[in-house]
């Protein structure tokens, strides 16, 4: 009798155990632990629009949830410069990005998975300082879609609009210059400042079609709307005898406010992904700027912000950002060839009636701008705003 209860219990245990498995078998989540980007299966919209160069991390955590980890990819510069163009001095290691909600280096979405055959989909919401997620998404082993609404924390600037500050005459307005530095000779006949030598040159200096710096701001920026999500939108012309102003598209650039400073996210694959498709826009010239802000693709740019009794708002790089970076180029003006050769190509842009201004006021500072950039004590460039009222 003993026997027969150890077999049968025996015989229990092992139809227990063979149950046991086959159920695991039956409920294993159909999607594998994945990092999902735009080129295997990506399709990662925040607001409605394709938001690209990021990538999605799926991992489950059993049959009925998983971890979505949401980043920037890892930027490669030789993917930015244009078909045909020289790759010299280009590196090839990848460099971090912004992630995908702008402040937030990773993201992370812990969501319950609805498992429907080789497919499983999710929705619900994140809220975490503020900051208020609803996503909606589904994934397969071959691919991951996943829409974005956020509303990021309360700040001054969300939900806001503004415009350039109206120029008086022969003034840079409203283009903002502090830049305190040792003064430099000047043609023989005593000395000049470097940020009267720019606020002079920039509210005089016709350089294209007869306009100053402030006259062409104008004709092509009409207004900037910080969005709730976290977008900077902007009403712009391609060229001010455009007739119609156009409207950026989302996910170009984002930003947070961070304190006292204003951070301002730049999505470089989205950019050239625009630029792509507009003819109005130099690819190379992109590509050249990108390469001087890629440090700040990951943190963003930082700019300072103030508000005046008078409700213009001047942003502005300070010399926090910019002094590293004229110490950077300092070397080149140190190079007569290459002075020269700037002097000949603003000679060039100006055209024949103002040659001789750009050889009289602006080759002095391009020669003393190795002494400026090492006397500086601060530096401050930006736009005066004022906002738009209805």
């Amino acid at each position: 009798m003993k026997k027969n209860l150890l077999y049968l219990f025996t015989v229990l245990c092992m139809l227990s155990f063979f149950t046991a498995c086959s159920d695991d078998d039956d409920v294993k989540c159909p999607v594998e632990n994945t990092v999902f980007t735009d080129n295997n299966g990506l399709q990662l919209t925040y607001s409605g629009e394709a938001l690209l160069g990021k990538e999605v991390s799926f991992t489950s955590q059993g049959v009925d949830k998983a971890v979505l980890t949401l980043s920037g990819a890892s930027l490669n510069l030789l993917d930015l410069i244009p078909a045909g163009k020289s790759t010299n001095n280009t590196s090839t290691e990848g460099i971090a990005t912004a992630g995908v909600v702008p402040g937030e280096l990773t993201t992370t979405l812990n969501v319950d998975l609805l498992v429907e055959g080789e497919k499983v989909s999710f929705e619900g919401t994140d809220e975490k300082d503020g900051r208020v997620i609803n996503y909606k998404g589904e994934a397969t082993k071959d691919g991951l879609k996943l829409d974005l609404q956020v509303t990021m924390p309360k700040n001054n600037l969300a939900g806001t609009s503004w415009q350039l500050a109206p120029a008086g005459i022969m003034s840079a307005d409203p283009i903002h210059i502090v830049w305190d530095a040792d003064e430099f000779p000047f043609n023989g006949n005593g000395t000049w400042d470097i940020q009267s030598a720019l606020l002079l040159t920039m509210g005089m200096a016709q350089i294209k079609d007869g306009m100053t710096v402030p006259q062409l701001l104008f004709g092509i920026l009409n207004e900037v709307t910080f969005l709730p999500d976290g977008n900077i939108q902007a009403k712009y012309k391609n060229t001010p005898a455009d007739t119609e102003w156009k409207e950026s598209p989302l996910n170009l650039a984002m930003y947070a406010v961070k304190g006292d400073k204003l951070h301002v996210y730049l999505n470089a694959n989205q950019i050239m992904a625009v630029a792509s498709k507009s003819r109005a826009i130099d690819l190379s010239f992109v590509t050249g700027l990108l390469k001087n802000i890629v440090p700040m693709l990951a943190e963003g740019v930082p700019l300072s912000y103030t508000t005046g009794e008078d409700g213009k708002t001047v942003v502005y790089l300070g010399k926090d950002v910019l002094l590293p970076l004229l110490q950077q180029i300092a070397p080149l003006f140190e190079d007569e060839q290459t002075v020269n050769s700037l002097v000949e190509l603003l000679k060039e842009s100006a055209g024949e009636e103002l040659a001789g201004l750009v050889e009289l006021f602006l080759k002095p500072v391009l020669v003393a701008m190795p002494d400026i950039i090492a006397t500086t004590t601060d530096v401050q460039i930006g736009l005066t705003l004022l906002p738009v009222t209805e």
